[in-house]
């Protein structure tokens, strides 16, 4: 009894069957707890409303770490049913894990609070750090998630080469500079702090060189800047744009092995296809897109689509010899 609602649980917890009505209450429940908290956090700071609702946003923290609490505790209850933590010490190892570190921290504000003397404005800056737990609940996140994952060489690459451009424009800024304009352009990193507002192309009219060469050198920084931060945006939009086409490519087989036997899709089959959608994180446009070009595929492939095995799926070719042809 215990195993099979372990499992259960977690199949609910780690969203299995995406389409499952419990499944999609639990997310949405959750989903909802985690915007509404944190929209009494922010409207906390607030000091007329921290004052005359200071009750309400109380309230509405004991519920949501309570709710938080709970959803914790039971993903380690069940965390053995993925192999990924089976075994010995598995719990231990979900807990080191970086979601359940992510769920430990959104539930420690209250506990700390309670516990501690602590400053009250650090806590409320810990409990924002729930919305990283959409990242369980939203597909979106999940890829953008997988992409940074994916492209983290390359992207230390880039971090390291703008680091190290920085470094060299601060440097030269603070030599053309210093001497003329001490008090803004006098030590490593006030220029430091110029280099990287000048180099995002936003700059701000109260630092400005007044020299020929620190002008120069403004000019070729700011340049380089759409250079430089336009390299990881390409890189993120290309893993993107990848890994899209890799979902719609898994899909796409998927499809096809379901649809092997005809073009009809049974109810069974739908269901299938939908989870594998929901896991995928495709739209309903995008899944339909992929249905009708496998149709198109493989229309000529079979002579009639209404008629083929119920059982093995496969297509029923009917042969007319010339004994039966009408004359």
């Amino acid at each position: 009894m215990d195993q099979p609602l372990r499992q259960r649980c977690s199949d609910v917890l780690r969203a299995k069957a995406r389409n499952e009505p419990l499944t999609v209450a639990v997310h949405v429940m959750l989903s909802l707890l985690i915007i509404v908290n944190v929209a009494s956090v922010v409207m906390d700071t607030v000091e007329p409303f921290a004052r005359d609702y200071a009750d309400w946003f109380w309230g509405i923290e004991i519920i949501c770490t309570t709710a938080f609490t709970i959803e914790y505790l039971l993903r380690i209850w069940s965390a053995p049913t993925d192999e990924r933590f089976a075994g010995r010490f598995g719990r231990l190892r979900y807990i080191a894990s970086p979601m359940a570190i992510i769920d430990l921290v959104s539930i420690l504000p209250v506990f700390l609070l309670l516990l501690t003397s602590i400053d009250l404005r650090f806590v409320r800056i810990m409990r924002l750090l729930r919305l990283l737990k959409f990242t369980r609940y939203s597909s979106g996140m999940d890829l953008i998630v997988i992409v940074f994952r994916q492209q983290l060489g390359m992207l230390g690459a880039t971090s390291a080469a703008l680091a190290c451009f920085l470094i060299f424009s601060s440097g030269a800024i603070y030599l053309l500079e210093h001497q003329v304009q001490p008090e803004t352009f006098g030590n490593l990193p006030k220029t430091l702090y110029w280099a990287i507002i000048t180099l995002s192309t936003v700059g701000y009219g109260d630092v400005v060189p007044v020299t020929v060469g620190g002008k120069i050198l403004a000019a070729i920084i700011a340049l380089s800047g759409i250079v430089m931060i336009a390299v990881p945006a390409g890189i993120l939009a290309s893993a993107f744009s990848s890994e899209l086409r890799r979902r719609e490519e898994t899909y796409r087989q998927t499809a096809v092995q379901h649809m092997q036997g005809g073009l009809h899709l049974t109810d069974a089959m739908r269901a299938r296809l939908q989870d594998h959608q929901d896991e995928l994180g495709l739209t309903d446009e995008q899944a339909e897109l992929i249905i009708n070009d496998v149709r198109e595929v493989h229309r000529g492939h079979i002579v009639d689509d209404t008629l083929f095995c119920p059982h093995c799926r496969k297509a029923l070719r009917i042969e007319v010899s010339d004994r039966t042809r009408p004359r």
